[in-house]
């Protein structure tokens, strides 16, 4: 006898937390699964973020009482028609960045016909124009799911995804790297790991000087000098820490931390989330190639699949050089009536033509 989906909607933080145990068995037990859609990056963001969400719009599907199946969007105050991915298209400055946007599932064999049919009756119900998701994988679960049902969809190619292959990707990784290692051995360098609450305190706080540094010598803006940014960071890696998903190393001198390298478990993977280093420190050892290195070296030990250097632009140079594979990120959009999927599909390509009228 096959299991009757039920899909219930989660719009505050309150009805989050009321679900968590729930949440959390479903991470231990998915097939599916990310840092970005677990509870503790979930509730975090929503936490932190709360000043720009109009409305929590979380998706969860139930077979009987077991939670199999999540999508967590949200409806932002500056873009009232619009739901998207938690913890994307936030203000530029204090964007996080979810990535792999997908949903929380436990199994490939969960029925997602009931939820999209939800997601449908819901958009019209909010009054939403569409669903945006800024950052998909070729082999997500929502794409195939959006692509063989009848909900008029716009899908973008926006960026590319670097990674480090395990085990071959790193061990050429670790080989091109080993000049820098012998380097600053012999400069007294050494590369460690955070283990530690106090490790963690110590080393974040480095992260945020040396971040800052770094950018604004270049003329940019400090992401983590966004309070909420850097809040939302420490707050979430004391929780990845604890979980053992917090892959942060750094590079010290003395006492002295010089480089440091922000990863995420994910999965099978680690994620480059952000980095700081003193580029000024002599030798120069190119900590951030040594600290990628490191993470590929730890991952490869891990019997990991992949380090991921996350998205980037198309025309990315630096993570092309150090990685042995990419693969498309997709913006998809789903559209609630055909006349908006239109403009939008409009909207792309006079963006295609004004390239070319450019170049």
């Amino acid at each position: 006898m096959n299991s009757v989906i039920s899909t219930r909607i989660i719009n505050n933080v309150h009805e989050m937390k009321a679900i968590r145990s729930s949440w959390l068995e479903l991470e231990r037990n998915a097939q599916f699964k990310s840092a970005f859609n677990s509870f503790d990056w979930v509730s975090t963001w929503a936490e932190f973020y709360k000043e720009h969400i109009e409305k929590l719009l979380i998706f969860t599907s139930w077979d009987a009482e077991a939670l199999v199946c999540v999508l967590p969007l949200y409806i932002s105050k500056s873009n009232l028609k619009t739901a998207c991915y938690i913890g994307s298209y936030e203000p530029t400055d204090i964007e996080t960045c979810s990535e792999a946007q997908d949903f929380l599932m436990r199994s490939s064999a969960v029925d997602v016909s009931e939820p999209l049919s939800v997601i449908q009756s819901t958009m019209r119900k909010e009054g939403l124009n569409s669903i945006r998701l800024s950052n998909v994988s070729p082999n997500a679960l929502i794409l195939s799911a959006v692509e063989s049902s009848d909900f008029p969809t716009t899908i973008n190619l926006v960026r590319r995804r670097y990674l480090v292959d395990i085990p071959d990707g790193a061990e050429k990784l670790i080989r091109k790297t080993k000049r820098l290692r012998n380097a600053a051995l012999r400069a007294g360098m050494r590369i460690c790991q955070v283990t530690t609450e106090h490790d963690l305190e110590r080393v974040f706080n480095a992260l945020i000087t040396l971040n800052r540094k770094r950018w604004i010598s270049r003329g940019y803006k400090a992401i983590f000098d966004a309070h909420v940014f850097r809040e939302f960071h420490r707050n979430i890696a004391r929780k990845l820490l604890s979980t053992g998903s917090l892959s942060m190393l750094y590079l010290e001198q003395g006492s002295e931390v010089i480089g440091v390298n922000y990863g995420i478990r994910s999965n099978n993977t680690v994620i480059f989330y952000q980095s700081g280093f003193d580029e000024d420190k002599k030798p120069n050892v190119s900590p951030g190639k040594l600290l990628h290195s490191a993470q590929a070296q730890k991952a490869r030990e891990q019997s990991l699949s992949h380090y991921d250097f996350m998205s980037s632009s198309l025309d990315e140079t630096y993570k092309q050089s150090l990685a042995s594979s990419s693969e498309p990120v997709y913006e998809v959009e789903i559209h609630a009536h055909k006349l908006t999927w239109v403009l939008a599909k409009f909207k792309v390509f006079a963006r295609k033509i004004k390239r070319r009228l450019v170049f």
